[in-house]
């Protein structure tokens, strides 16, 4: 998955959690492209992972390639709590629109 893609995403969803003006359907949209996106970075995570558990059962392997895939790993994990995070704020937010409305 492309980093900037990941990294778009999140600057919309603090955009609109910090007030920026949008219509109930820009944030359905980010939620659900929020979802596609932990779909994938989770799909990443679980490859490198298995990845990872292949690379510490060959006894040849180096021990850079074992450093590399932890780095990757811990770098996947803190952007999939945060992108969670930012969705259930997301879908707070939208809840908070659906509630206004019924209220007007």
């Amino acid at each position: 998955m492309s980093r900037a893609l990941d990294t778009l995403l999140k600057e919309r969803l603090r955009a609109v959690l910090g007030g920026q003006p949008v219509t109930e359907a820009d944030v359905r949209r980010m939620f659900e492209d929020g979802q596609a996106c932990l779909l994938l970075l989770n799909g990443e995570l679980e490859r490198i992972e298995r990845a990872l558990a292949e690379l510490a059962s060959d006894p040849e392997c180096s021990i850079s390639e074992l450093a590399k895939a932890c780095r990757r790993i811990g770098e996947l994990r803190p952007d999939l709590d945060e992108l969670r995070a930012l969705l259930d704020d997301t879908e707070d937010r939208a809840r908070e629109f659906r509630e206004s409305w019924i209220r007007a």
